[in-house]
């Protein structure tokens, strides 16, 4: 049954890769994300953003799967130094990653993450500035 799991996840992840992929090498698949990201009650500001921010979901979802991969692999007694640090390290990333999915959110900042043609967006707390003055 984990190696379904373990196939399933691995699938997505190649996909999910292959999508950011895409976004950062064509513009025209923004409305393409942007539809994606439609469940999101929050507006079309937080949709853009988390377009913006689809390197870093999908960095997250990598080491989601280190860490699946590492609990199917390790039992509670077997842990090594090495995998203490693997599974520490992954913790690490997907909590960094977090942070800066919502600073690119809600300031578009840092522009590494962003896509190249996104870099000149505004963050959502900018955007609602801008709305507000005029």
């Amino acid at each position: 049954m984990y190696y379904v799991i373990a196939a399933f996840l691995g699938i997505a992840l190649v996909f999910m890769t292959w999508k950011a992929i895409r976004l950062w090498r064509h513009p025209e698949v923004i409305d393409d994300f942007s539809t994606a990201f439609a469940f999101l009650p929050f507006g079309k500001d937080v949709r853009r953003g988390e377009v913006r921010s689809v390197l870093l979901t999908v960095i997250t979802l990598w080491s989601a799967a280190v860490l699946f991969v590492s609990g199917l692999t390790l039992a509670e007694d077997e842990i090594s130094t090495a995998g203490a640090y693997v599974i520490a390290g992954a913790v690490v990333v997907i909590l960094l990653c977090l942070l800066c999915e919502a600073s690119v959110i809600l300031f578009n900042r840092p522009k590494f993450v962003v896509p190249p043609h996104m870099r000149a967006d505004l963050g959502v707390i900018a955007a609602r500035r801008a709305r507000r003055k005029r």
